[in-house]
């Protein structure tokens, strides 16, 4: 494997595509043999950690892909389309609005591909411009979305009615769909293209997978503006410098934004036993958090909500164990950042007894369970060992809230020396 490819002879699969562009290459899979596929699907999967996927293929050879390949693919019919280690839940809304029954099929793809790198998606169907009635009854539903794919053939004006009517940036796919007139699509193409909405985007005809890697790089942009202010696509490896601190760290160097994702279900009828069963599980399973906070439901039920925090990779594992502890029917997925600040953990003796004390920037906290251990052991309050543990860690506290650098005042000024971490 050279200069980010990789030579199979009788493909070169792009190795390096997801650092440049934050997804791996796709396979398009009509005009290869099934063993062709496994060798590229091989390869990617090697040389990348994003999903990997298989366009446009057909059953039969969707089986014999997945049965050389080994565990970890599916099969999605509705999309054509072979996955191996979908994205998980971006927190982007995509819409994916068809004019007609017979526009479905390229609407699935779209659908299908934008959920496998990690897009939310809301289908809404048998909308055309010849019954308007129909699409603006879910109006509002569709202009709450982040973005708005619209799929038509015979009514190749819609996507120029909604694009006039939600702010939302709007990708067109023009279908084959129709009688003589319609030249396989290309009348749709010219109507869309021709569109009196300024700045909608148009794809390929029949090409829901464009329509969904659009909105992807759309998704991806908005990412990289939250996280950075930057919005410019760049080589792996490239500097970019923050336009300013972000609001979680303001004054403070070396926070960092990790992608996470947000699980949380209602419960009206889970013991307070189980919860607490419910959490050590996650915890030890590789949850990052996880917690449980009263809610009231409908009819005034009272209920809990179980919430928890987990990088992509537990993600799967996570959402098993609550489905399972709690019985419940289904689940909610949001991904979120969090703001993670620098800290260090140290060790400290509080009366022969080991105390693990955690210290970021602002303050240190011991272990509790190691409190509790050693108040026990010692006969003293919980709140006395935690008071020893806190001062033996004060020399640790100020070394790294000197690494941290000054701390600015009301008014935007730093002094010269840092603040006390109490």
């Amino acid at each position: 494997m050279t200069n980010g490819f990789e030579d199979l002879g009788h493909s070169r699969p792009d190795t390096a595509r997801e650092a440049r562009t934050g997804l791996p290459e796709v396979v398009y899979g009509p005009g290869k043999t099934v063993a062709e596929i496994v060798a590229v699907v091989d390869s990617l999967l090697a040389a990348n950690t994003g999903p990997v996927l298989v366009t446009r293929v057909e059953p039969a050879v969707a089986d014999a892909v997945l049965a050389d390949v080994g565990a970890g693919g599916a099969h999605v019919p509705a999309g054509r389309l072979l996955v191996w280690r979908p994205a998980a839940p971006r927190g982007f809304v995509l819409a994916v609005v068809s004019a007609g029954t017979s526009d479905g099929p390229v609407a699935a793809e779209a659908a299908e591909v934008a959920r496998a790198v990690g897009l939310t998606v809301r289908r809404f169907a048998d909308v055309g411009v010849a019954g308007l009635h129909r699409l603006l009854a879910v109006r509002d539903e569709i202009a709450a979305a982040d973005a708005v794919v619209c799929v038509a053939g015979m009514e190749g004006a819609l996507p120029s009615v909604v694009g006039g009517l939600v702010g939302a940036p709007v990708i067109a796919v023009p279908t084959s769909i129709g009688y003589g007139a319609t030249l396989d699509g290309v009348t749709a193409l010219l109507a869309m293209m021709s569109s009196c909405a300024a700045g909608m985007t148009v794809v390929n005809i029949d090409s829901g997978f464009s329509a969904a890697m659009a909105a992807f790089r759309i998704a991806a942009s908005r990412e990289r503006a939250a996280a950075t202010g930057d919005t410019i696509a760049r080589p792996a490896g490239a500097t970019v410098r923050p336009t300013g601190p972000a609001p979680a760290t303001a004054g403070r160097e070396g926070g960092t934004v990790e992608r996470m994702v947000h699980l949380e279900t209602n419960v009206d009828d889970v013991t307070g036993e189980v919860l607490g069963h419910l959490v050590e599980r996650l915890l030890t399973a590789g949850a990052a958090d996880a917690w449980v906070a009263p809610v009231v439901m409908k009819k005034s039920r009272p209920a809990h909500t179980v919430h928890v925090l987990a990088a992509t990779s537990a993600v799967a594992e996570c959402e098993r164990i609550v489905l399972a502890e709690t019985g419940s029917l289904g689940l909610r997925r949001t991904s979120v950042d969090r703001v993670a600040l620098p800290r260090t953990t140290t060790t400290v003796d509080v009366g022969g007894h080991r105390v693990r004390v955690k210290t970021g920037p602002w303050g240190s906290k011991p272990e509790h369970d190691d409190v509790v251990a050693a108040a026990t052991a010692l006969g003293l309050p919980l709140r006395a060992v935690a008071a020893r543990a806190g001062a033996a860690a004060q020399p640790a506290a100020a070394s790294l809230d000197d690494a941290a650098g000054p701390v600015p005042d009301a008014a935007g000024a730093t002094s010269g020396e840092p603040d006390d971490v109490v």
